[in-house]
Order: structure tokens, then C-alpha cells, then sequence
């Protein structure tokens, strides 16, 4: 049978520890530093200085409540009117096939070119006035149009300032209203002063495109070999035709030409 040898400094630091060393078949040898340790009497402080770690705290489960609200607290239904589809918004909106001839704002024009001619008002944003008209339609009691107006279709409309009439709309201001005109389906040029002759009076000369009830004259502004469709302004000779100086025409899917 083997015998342990231990060292005395162990077994007296073991019994101050109240640290119970099992007897093994084998020899122990202690660590070094153990030995030091028991040598110097500082094993007890050391395991005294051990800090004790706490267990987690488990985190609290958050609870979320949402009030219920009453029916009578929800947004009511919106409700809508619907824009009657003879009625068209928006660029290149389809005109209704009405014409019917009404007094409108004291020209005759029938309620396709009305139709055409408000969606041009609201799609045009300045300070000028497309409502503000000087010529209609069926209408021969002026030679300078060169019966463009004689059937249906044709408009004339100030550039005068609405807010005050003494004055004209600058140049950039008329562009910006003959480009809605156009987007709404019409062909439409600025006539300047004297353009038609001598005395005539600055202002936007417009043909709905595709009226069924156009003049002859009228139809030619708009497909003619100095027509709109063409990149000119459709005034006849001598006076043009020139060129359109907005750069051609707007084409929308509606229009079907012979």
C-alpha cells in the first residue's frame, strides 16, 4: 500500500479552511501558488473577495393596451361626385359630340367648343382671362377673320390685363395661354396688333380641332398646307402663312383628320 505524502503547511491550512481533502492511491502535489498562498495565509481573503454574481433579473413584460373606439368616433365615408363624362378635365380630354349652339358670355359657340374651352381654363394657370371673349362662332359679320368664323369651332379671346383692361398681358403670359388652348385639343395662335390689317387688335385666335361643323376656311387653319398640322400659323396669303413660332402642334389620340 502507498503512503501520501503531504506536506504539514497543506494539512494545516486545509483544517483552518474546513476544506476536507479526500486521501487518493496517488501522490497530490499541491500547486505552487496554492502553497504560497497558505504560506502567506491569504487563501481565506481570497475567497472572500470573490464577488457573487446575482442571477438575471428577468426584464418585465410590457403590456400594451389599445382603446377600442367607438363606431361613432370613425371617420365617415367621403362621397364623391362624379364629372359627368361629357364633361372633359385634363390635357387631350376627349370633347363631348354635342353641338348644341348656346350664348355663351356673349358670343354663340356650341357646347363642344364650351366644353373644350373650359378644360383650357383650367389647365392654363396665369394671370390672363381665356373666358374673355371678343368673337364666337357662326358668325360672318367680320371680314379680318376671313370667314374662319363662320361655322363652328372658332373663337377669338382678349389679352387685355383682367386687372386693368387698359393694359395687355406680356408676351410669355399670352404663350402660356395659347399652350393651354392647345393642350385642350384647340389650334390656336396669337394674332398680333395689325396682323390682319391695318387696326386690328392684338388677341388669340383659336379653332376647336376636329368640329364637325368647321368652315371651309376654318378647316384649312388647322389642315392646310399653312395649317396648324403643319407647323404654321394658318393665316392665308399675303399675310402668311408663317411660321408657328410655338413649334408645331399638339396631337392628341381623338383627333381623326380626312
Amino acid at each position: 500500500m502507498n503512503t501520501i505524502k503531504t506536506h504539514p503547511l497543506l494539512l494545516a491550512g486545509c483544517a483552518t479552511l474546513l476544506i476536507t481533502l479526500a486521501c487518493v492511491s496517488q501522490p497530490v502535489t499541491p500547486h505552487p501558488a496554492t502553497i504560497e498562498a497558505l504560506l502567506n495565509g491569504t487563501v481565506t481573503s481570497l475567497l472572500q473577495q470573490t464577488p457573487s454574481i446575482p442571477p438575471p433579473t428577468p426584464a418585465p413584460t410590457a403590456t400594451l393596451t389599445v382603446p377600442l373606439l367607438p363606431s361613432a368616433t370613425h371617420p365617415p365615408t367621403a362621397t364623391f361626385t362624379p364629372i359627368p363624362s361629357a364633361t372633359p378635365v385634363g390635357f387631350c380630354a376627349t370633347p363631348p359630340d354635342d353641338y348644341t349652339r348656346v350664348d355663351y358670355r356673349g358670343v354663340t359657340l356650341n357646347t363642344r367648343t364650351i366644353a373644350m374651352l373650359e378644360n383650357a381654363h383650367r389647365l392654363y394657370h396665369g394671370n390672363g382671362d381665356l373666358l374673355y371673349l371678343t368673337q364666337g362662332s357662326y358668325n360672318d359679320a367680320v371680314s379680318a377673320s376671313f370667314g374662319t368664323h363662320s361655322g363652328g369651332g372658332a373663337l377669338d379671346i382678349s389679352v387685355r390685363n383682367p386687372q386693368n383692361r387698359a393694359e395687355f398681358l406680356p408676351p410669355d403670359e399670352v404663350d402660356a395661354m395659347v399652350l393651354a388652348l392647345r393642350q385642350a385639343g384647340f389650334a390656336a395662335w396669337f394674332r398680333a396688333a395689325g396682323s390682319l390689317g391695318a387696326g386690328s387688335a392684338p388677341h388669340i385666335h383659336a379653332i376647336a380641332v376636329g368640329d364637325r361643323e368647321l368652315s371651309a376656311d376654318a378647316a384649312l387653319q388647322v389642315n392646310g398646307a399653312g395649317g396648324y398640322l403643319n407647323g404654321y400659323d394658318g393665316l392665308p396669303e399675303p399675310l402668311g402663312p408663317n411660321i408657328d413660332p410655338l413649334g408645331g402642334a399638339i396631337l392628341c389620340d381623338w383627333m381623326v383628320f380626312p
